[in-house]
């Protein structure tokens, strides 16, 4: 039996990390990199275009001078063409997916120009030509500027992956060790091997980039005391889900959330005390939401809530229910516990932009201070019209 249990511990072990391993590999960065990084597509794509241009004038100076017999003016303007298209691209498509089928295809299109000379019977040109090789570099690069460490670790494995393959392949057909070349020189397996090291090097360390990009944000547009959402990124992301709902037709209710008397609380028990107490509160209004909603500290002791797709009325249910919630945290005394107010607003009922919800959330916040606080006030339900109203 011990011996079972120490199988099944394993087991376990070996699912939980297999677990972290898929969550690391599949779980979407963070909504501000996500926007980087679509939106540094149109500079990326600027970038590749300068590169194309400049190697391949740098290969036809050589050709014309007559340096470089390999070159083919013909399979030169397939990169050209390739750097005009992923140009325009990015101004007419945001799609997720076209910045892992831009970096696939950098990489296959620099494979692609080192692999046709050796066709050509040069194959000393696709080994040693460091211009065509140090393109691998630009694509790895180009990737990190997209702020994501799986797309650095994809685009260095793949050009790894392909070269040493195109160099197997060459290995097979010429006896290196024999062949010279009188612009490319002879092969040294100490070099090869020296290339192929700083390749996964320069990877490595873009993928590090990459990682520090995300942590960088996350420090940036989370507030450090309760982990919620910053007011900034908050109005960013907010932005995002008003076109969302705009195009389906859809709700987005907003509450704004005030403590109650928390300057009065903070001078009885003290500052830790009142960090401590936003703290659970925040904690509580992170656990009680949908993984779908977007909750700030919006300043001092105030919190806002974005409800997306969600009808108002229900908003107000939750509201409601956020408010009992936190009041069973039993902060501060018994003789004065710690509660919240709300005001619920939605879009487009209450305005037309998130500043006129938010300000119409406010107005009923302020209108459940005055009304007692410990209360939350939304838009009064439109009452069912009966049947003798519409004329039947």
């Amino acid at each position: 039996m011990p011996a079972l249990w120490q199988h099944a511990a394993r087991l376990n072990r070996l699912a939980d990390t297999l677990r972290r391993v898929r969550s690391a590999l599949f779980a979407e960065p963070d909504h501000a990199l996500v926007r980087a990084r679509v939106a540094s597509e149109r500079l990326v794509a600027s970038v590749r275009l300068g590169v194309i241009v400049f190697v391949v004038l740098l290969e036809t100076l050589l050709w014309l001078s007559g340096k470089n017999n390999a070159f083919n003016p013909l399979l030169a303007s397939l990169p050209l063409a390739y750097g005009v298209l992923l140009f325009i691209l990015p101004r007419h498509s945001s799609a997720a997916w076209i910045p892992w089928l831009v970096s696939a295809t950098d990489v296959t299109l620099a494979s692609l120009v080192i692999g046709a000379y050796p066709i050509y019977g040069f194959p000393l040109a696709a080994l040693n030509n460091r211009v065509l090789f140090d393109s691998y570099f630009v694509a790895v690069t180009l990737a990190a500027l997209r702020f994501d460490w799986r797309l650095c670790a994809f685009t260095t494995g793949l050009a790894l992956t392909q070269f040493l393959g195109i160099s197997a392949w060459v290995a097979t057909q010429w006896d290196l060790g024999r062949i010279t070349s009188a612009i490319y020189g002879s092969f040294v397996p100490l070099q090869f091997t020296g290339r192929l090291v700083m390749l996964g090097g320069h990877g490595v360390a873009t993928i590090a980039i990459a990682l520090w990009a995300r942590h960088l944000r996350l420090m940036v547009g989370t507030d450090q005391l309760t982990g919620l959402l910053q007011r900034r990124p908050f109005y960013e992301r907010i932005e995002e889900e008003l076109q969302r709902a705009d195009i389906g037709r859809t709700n987005l209710s907003i509450a704004i959330f005030d403590v109650d008397e928390f300057k009065r609380f903070n001078d009885r028990m003290g500052h830790l005390e009142g960090d401590r107490a936003l703290q659970r509160i925040g904690e509580q209004l992170r656990k009680a939401v949908r993984t779908t909603d977007l909750v700030s500290r919006y300043g001092g002791e105030e919190f806002v809530i974005a409800f997306p797709r969600m009808d108002v009325q229900l908003a107000m249910r939750r509201a409601e229910a956020l408010r009992v919630e936190i009041a069973a945290l039993v902060l501060g005394t018994e003789d004065a516990p710690l509660t919240i107010s709300g005001g619920v607003a939605s879009w487009p009922a209450d305005g037309t932009t998130f500043e006129e919800v938010l300000r119409r959330a406010d107005e009923r916040l302020y209108a459940a201070k005055a009304s007692g606080r410990n209360l939350v006030i939304g838009p009064r339900p439109v009452p069912l019209r009966s049947a003798g109203d519409l004329g039947v």
